[in-house]
This record gives structure tokens, sequence and C-alpha cells, in this order.
């Protein structure tokens, strides 16, 4: 995947619009999830799994998803399941970083929240 559609991906994943990003939109969700809309951010990753399962930019936006929608254990099993998959160059809010890494983190953060 190029790196302009993996930073559009993430960035919408952490909620944060970049130019072009409603022309992704039917493929990643992206926009659905920067304007709020899970519902349908959900339906268009889904569809787009069923062709890329293991894409790291889709799983990320899924288990975005998840999240902000109280399915906890989903997201991170879906974060677990990138850490199998090999790692892929991200780049988020400007900075480069790799999935495993955005996968970590989710998951210490999540542990966190979990142990208040």
């Amino acid at each position: 995947m190029n790196k302009v559609y993996q930073a559009l991906i993430v960035a919408a994943a952490l909620g944060v619009a970049g130019p072009g990003l409603a022309a992704y939109s039917e493929f990643n969700g992206s926009a659905e999830i920067a304007r709020g809309d899970y519902a349908a951010a959900e339906k268009v990753i889904v569809k787009q799994r069923k062709m890329f399962a293991n894409d790291a930019d889709l799983i990320v936006n899924l288990a975005m998803v998840y999240r902000k929608t109280n399915r906890a254990d989903e997201a991170r099993a879906l974060y677990q399941r990138l850490l199998k998959l090999p790692s892929e160059e991200l780049e988020m809010a400007g900075r480069l970083t790799t999935s495993h890494r955005v996968a970590r983190e989710a998951l210490a953060k999540m542990d966190m929240l979990a142990a208040r």
C-alpha cells in the first residue's frame, strides 16, 4: 500500500482528517471514522477486509472502531492479530512508526484504562 494511502488511513483512525480524505473513504472508512460514524466505517472496513484480511491499515481502523464502540475485546484481538503479522511502516501524525508499535501502544493504553 502506498504511503499516502497509509497516512490517510492512520490519520483517520486517530481522528485527524487530512486533505483528500473523502476520496479514500469508499475503501477504508477513514472519512466515516473522522466524522464519528462508526457503524458506516465498520461496514466499509469489513467489506474491504474480505479482500485484504491482513492489511495493517484496515486492521488499525477496525480496531479503532471497536474501541470507540465499547468493544474492547474485539479491538484487543485485532491488535494482537496485528502483532502476529509482519510489521509495516506507517506514518501517523507526521511521524513514522510501525504497525507493531501502534498495536503495542494501543494495547498498553487499553490495559491502563481497564486497570482503573
